[in-house]
C-alpha cells in the first residue's frame, strides 16, 4: 500500500488521446516484448514506437504486433515480412533479442481504422527514416511546371 495525501480535481480528468492523423511519421523503437495474440494461439512481437522530429506529435506512441508463431500460415508470413522489413530498414543483420531494435529509427506510414467503435492508428507501411513521401506528395500537388508523371 502507498500512502497518498491527494485531493482529486474532478474538473481535470484524463480524456485520452485521439489517434494521430493519417500520414508519415519518423519514429524510434523504444520498447518490445513477446506476447500472445488475443486468440491465445501463437506468439507475437509487440513493438512500441515513439514519434520523433515532429513538434506537434513528438513523444506520441504507436504500437505494433507482429505475429511470429500461429496456426495461420498467412499471419506468420505477414508478421515475418514486417519484421524482415524493420530489420532491413534499421540495418539489423541478425536479431537475437528484440532489445537490439531499441533506439533504431524508421518512418511509418500510418492510417486510421475503426475497431470496436473506436478510431485507432494502424501501420500501413514501413519506410526508411528519411523517405520523404510526404514531401514528394506536397511537391506533386504544388508543381504546375510539369505533369505528375514527368520526373
Amino acid at each position: 500500500m502507498a500512502g497518498l495525501n491527494y485531493v482529486p480535481d474532478t474538473n481535470d480528468q484524463y480524456t485520452g488521446y485521439d489517434p494521430l492523423p493519417a500520414g508519415e511519421y519518423k519514429v524510434q523503437i523504444t520498447d518490445s516484448d513477446i506476447g500472445t495474440p488475443k486468440s491465445g494461439d501463437g506468439e507475437m512481437l509487440k513493438l512500441v514506437y515513439e514519434v520523433v522530429a515532429d513538434p506537434q506529435f513528438e513523444g506520441r506512441k504507436l504500437f505494433d504486433n507482429l505475429i511470429l508463431e500461429h496456426s495461420s500460415a498467412d499471419a506468420v508470413r505477414i508478421g515475418k515480412q514486417k519484421l524482415n522489413t524493420i530489420c532491413a530498414l534499421t540495418g539489423t543483420k541478425s536479431l537475437k533479442d528484440s532489445a537490439q531494435l531499441h533506439g533504431k529509427t524508421i518512418s511509418l506510414l500510418v492510417g486510421i481504422r475503426e475497431y470496436n467503435g473506436e478510431k485507432q492508428n494502424t501501420i500501413k507501411k514501413y519506410l526508411p527514416f528519411n523517405s520523404g513521401i510526404q514531401e514528394e506528395k506536397k511537391d506533386e500537388n504544388t508543381s504546375f511546371d510539369k505533369p505528375k508523371f514527368v520526373k
